[in-house]
Order: structure tokens, then C-alpha cells, then sequence
């Protein structure tokens, strides 16, 4: 199986950080195939400029990392995406790959009522880092990033099914507790490679 993992976090010190090396060396101890994409890394321009937008209804792009980034995506079995949530999404970068690289034509079709093209990736992963406590998260903003990106994003492209975690009070928690969120993200991917 090719996973391909999507990160966008600035800081390589982070518990996102962390989070990814685990995943790398699950999947790698498991002998499946790891496709990393750490947006910060690439440099990736995620501003959907006026010119940009004038070809976007045709599903064509003018930023030439869209094309390897499409590619990448044709060869994913699952999708694995590690972010934290600012102001209630996702940062810059990956709002940016979404507009820029999930094209119609490409990710869905262009009827009227759009039908997904990407249900060929069995699945997906999100795993995200907030400052407030995951209840308080969920609850107080009614799982926003559930409605955006998992099902208005992910499925709405045929990536399915979606498991969201959140790791809430992030910055605060202790050196055990990050501990053992990692050893519950090893038994997930341990699962996901079965």
C-alpha cells in the first residue's frame, strides 16, 4: 500500500513533527511505501491568484508543482494529513493545495451535480493538533473541520472513509501524554497496513 502523507506545519520541532516520524517508521517497519509532502518544505505557494482562477473551471493550473502534486495523489492507496487547527482550519498551505491541486476535471466532475474522481484512495487519515481541548473544540465549533475538509473536502472527492483525530490541549499537555498519543497513532497505522 502507498501512503501519502501531507503535513503543513512550520516548525519541524512540533508535535505534528513527531507525529509524522511515527507514521514514517510504522509504515516503513509494516514494508508499505510512504509518500511524504511537507508543504512548508516545498516552498508551496498556496495564493489562488486572478490568473489562476480564469483557468481553474477548465481544471488546468499554471503553478507547475500542481502536476507532480496530482500525480502523487493518482498513486495514493490512503491519504494521511497532519495539520493544527487555526482558527478552526487548517493552515495556509493546505487550504492553498486544496484549491490549486483538487481541480474539477481532476478531483470531481463538472456536472451539475459533481460526482467524486478520486475513490480510487481507500481512505484517509486527519490528524490535527488544537491548543483547546478536543470536547471543547468539537463542541463549541460543531466539528467544523469534520464539515469542511472531511466530508465537504475529502469525501466530496470519493476519499473515503474518513478518520478524524484531534490531540486538544497540544502545547500544555505532558511529555506522557504526547507518549501516548504517538503509541495510539502506531496502533492506527499498524491497523490501516493489516
Amino acid at each position: 500500500m502507498n501512503f501519502h502523507v501531507i503535513i503543513d506545519h512550520p516548525w519541524q520541532q512540533s508535535f505534528n513533527f513527531a507525529v509524522l516520524k511515527t507514521i514514517s517508521e510504522t509504515i516503513i517497519e509494516n514494508k508499505h511505501t510512504i509518500d511524504i509532502l511537507d508543504l512548508n518544505r516545498e516552498k508551496f505557494d498556496p495564493v489562488m491568484r486572478e490568473e489562476e482562477l480564469a483557468v481553474y473551471a477548465e481544471g488546468a493550473y499554471l503553478d507547475p508543482k500542481v502536476k507532480e502534486y496530482q500525480y502523487r495523489l493518482r498513486k495514493a492507496d490512503h491519504m494521511i494529513f497532519i495539520f493544527p487547527i487555526w482558527w478552526n482550519v487548517m493552515p495556509s498551505m493546505l487550504k492553498g493545495w486544496m484549491d490549486k491541486v483538487l481541480l474539477p476535471g481532476f478531483a470531481f466532475t463538472t456536472d451539475q451535480v459533481p460526482a467524486p474522481l478520486l475513490d480510487h484512495i481507500q481512505g484517509a487519515t486527519v490528524l490535527t493538533t488544537t491548543g483547546s481541548p478536543d470536547e471543547f473544540h468539537r463542541t463549541e465549533y460543531h466539528n467544523a473541520l469534520d464539515h469542511l475538509f472531511c466530508k465537504g473536502t475529502l469525501e466530496f472527492c470519493g476519499i473515503s472513509p474518513v478518520e478524524w483525530l484531534n490531540f486538544g490541549d497540544t502545547g500544555f499537555a505532558s511529555r506522557e501524554k504526547h507518549t501516548h498519543w504517538l503509541t495510539s497513532i502506531k496502533r492506527i497505522i499498524h491497523r490501516l497496513c493489516e
